[in-house]
């Protein structure tokens, strides 16, 4: 493996309906941190993290990942295509316990691949810690095709497939 280190700044964003669990992502990547208290996101806030990545070329990649946390009220719509530009990858996130946050997927889908048409998409089904699940795992698998996109479970309570799914995006 070459020891060789090649620095790579990438921009994520997050994207998806309010309280789904975006900001509790990111802090969990980025912070291994996670709180029940809920604060809505006002327009964007960000997260930065440095990662050393292996690639399957045997090349290891420093990679730095600046996360940019979306809020996902429609009063935001102008001001969240703008921050969306530019953009190397998304996750859009929902809530396994409100289905109507599942529906408004393709929406999130469109409104994103619009703007960065090249970009890494990962579907990210979030709370799959709690008993009182309503979307199946099937139903994230069927948009994953759909859409020819990723499809993560995670929990960010837990921190279930956190990692997993930003360490594949980046990779």
């Amino acid at each position: 493996m070459s020891t060789e280190s090649i620095s790579h700044m990438l921009k994520c964003v997050a994207l998806g309906d309010g309280a789904v669990g975006k900001t509790s992502c990111i802090r969990r990547y980025t912070e291994d941190s996670f709180s029940d208290r809920y604060i809505a996101t006002i327009g964007t806030t960000f997260a930065l993290k440095t990662l050393d990545v292996d690639l399957p070329t045997g090349s290891r990649v420093t990679a730095r990942v600046v996360l940019w946390d979306l809020a996902g009220q429609p009063t935001y719509n102008e001001l969240r295509r703008r921050y969306m530009a530019g953009a190397s990858m998304a996750i859009i996130v929902y809530d396994v316990t409100r289905p109507q946050t599942f529906l408004d997927i393709g929406e999130w889908y469109t409104k994103f691949i619009t703007v960065c048409p090249n970009a890494v998409v990962a579907i990210v089904a979030n709370k799959v810690d709690r008993p009182d699940r309503l979307v199946p795992t099937e139903a994230g698998n069927m948009v994953k095709n759909w859409l020819d996109v990723f499809h993560y479970e995670t929990s960010a309570k837990t921190g279930e497939n956190v990692n997993t799914l930003f360490t594949d995006l980046v990779t």
